[in-house]
């Protein structure tokens, strides 16, 4: 029993002793490998010139992993890459958070193989100093594929944004929400928008030169959500200026919104006033387009003996179910 005892205290005493001068047992994750396969090509881009499509797929015995992803990559990415190498093949991604081997074949710019993720432990030990804790392998392998690191963390902490959650990083990463963008933004006038903004921002294309445009059409400083949602509903510079040359300046954002969600625009406008129907309030046109008041419908109420109807004679009729067949039925037709 002493003997026990005294072994017991001596492993102890060891493992503070190793503890006390930096030797620690390494995580987990940086112990763990991915592998899965890869196919790749090399294609041209209208904005980042050559790069690598590159498409990855995991699948572990356990079933506790299975995911597709695929990305565009800069050639610059890739160490030993030869895209037209004819032959077997090996490059590599080195980040910081681990690296991926590559090997396989490579012709004519495409690639077929299998690859291997191995974490970086030092980096692990970094980003546990900065309050990262428990990255799995999973996460540090998407860290590295889309090359989230200290010096993106840094970054991020000059211009403001601190401590940003890993999830949250890795996508501020794929959707380049970065420090270029952020200083863009800023130096229109937007400073620390948060982060789930900046994503949304890139996602639906509100840059600088969005920004400015909506300015000079009248629709200056308005919030990043406005901004976003002009995007999402496709409120571009064209729609804007194919209402105003209709006589419609100046319509309160929100309506402008109702507007485009109805499909109230320069042609339905047109098309109203072929029938007599000029000026009418911004209103009185979302509701005759939710009321689905066409060009045909107008046409066959006057065929029917339904004259100078005003918007909103229209408007009723519809409400009630008042057409062209209804009135051939009441008539006996």
């Amino acid at each position: 029993m002493k003997k026990t005892l005294i072994a017991c205290s001596i492993t102890l005493i060891a493992a503070a002793a190793l503890s006390s001068y930096g030797f620690t047992k390494p995580s987990i994750a940086a112990q763990e490998s991915i592998t899965g396969d890869w196919t790749a090509k090399v294609k041209e881009t209208t904005t980042r010139g050559t790069v690598l499509w590159l498409s990855l797929t995991s699948n572990s015995s356990d079933g506790k992993r299975n995911w597709q992803s695929s990305s565009d990559f800069p050639l610059a990415d890739f160490s030993g890459l030869n895209p037209n190498a004819g032959a077997n093949a090996q490059f590599s991604m080195q980040r910081e958070a681990g690296t991926v081997v590559f090997t396989g074949l490579f012709s004519n710019g495409k690639g077929v193989g299998e690859f291997r993720f191995s974490p970086n432990g030092n980096f692990i030990s970094t980003m546990r100093g900065l309050g990262y804790e428990e990255l799995s392998t999973d996460k540090l392998f998407t860290m590295t594929i889309h090359d989230v690191g200290t010096r993106f963390i840094s970054e991020l902490k000059s211009l403001g944004y601190e401590k940003v959650p890993i999830n949250k990083l890795i996508a501020m990463r794929i959707h380049r929400a970065d420090g270029d963008f952020i200083r863009e933004i800023e130096s229109a006038g937007y400073k620390q928008v948060p982060v789930d903004k900046l994503i949304a921002m890139r996602i639906h294309g509100v840059d600088k030169e969005f920004i400015a445009k909506a300015r000079t059409l009248g629709y200056g400083e308005l919030p990043v959500d406005k901004l976003i949602t002009m995007r999402i509903h496709g409120i571009s510079e064209e729609y804007i200026k194919g209402v105003q040359a209709l006589g419609y300046n100046n319509v309160p954002f929100d309506k402008l919104v109702a507007m485009r969600i109805h499909n109230v625009n320069g042609e339905y406008i047109r098309e109203m006033e072929s029938f007599g129907y000029s000026q009418i309030s911004v209103d009185k046109l979302i509701a005759m387009r939710i009321h689905n008041i066409s060009g045909q419908f107008i046409r066959e109420m006057k065929e029917s003996g339904f004259n100078n109807l005003s918007v909103d004679d229209l408007i009723k009729l519809r409400i009630h179910g008042v057409d062209s067949t209804y009135v051939r039925k009441m008539k006996g037709n």
